[in-house]
């Protein structure tokens, strides 16, 4: 699991090429470098959820929001938890 941050969140939908018709969002994360392994600053990525994943969450991510992400067996996000807004990533305003 690991705990970032979203900062965007962007709807997509698109047909796989046997036609299947897919739909979910690209959600967009930082999250800390850890300075014990020689890191600075933050890392960013992005990973998709389908819109079965995103109704299965207890809330809809949102730019701005903590969260821990959990994959599966094949190293895909899971799911995601919404964490409390006091916690501190390290991050410098």
């Amino acid at each position: 699991m690991d705990k970032c941050t979203i900062i965007g969140v962007q709807h997509t939908a698109f047909d796989t090429k046997d036609g299947t018709h897919i739909e979910g969002s690209e959600v967009y994360i930082t999250s800390p470098l850890d300075p014990k392994r020689g890191g600075q600053g933050q890392s960013s990525e992005k990973f998709f959820l389908s819109s079965a994943k995103l109704a299965s969450l207890d809330f809809t991510p949102a730019p701005n929001q903590k969260v821990e992400i959990y994959y599966n067996r094949f190293g895909k996000v899971n799911t995601l938890r919404l964490l409390d807004d006091d916690i501190d990533f390290g991050e410098k305003d």
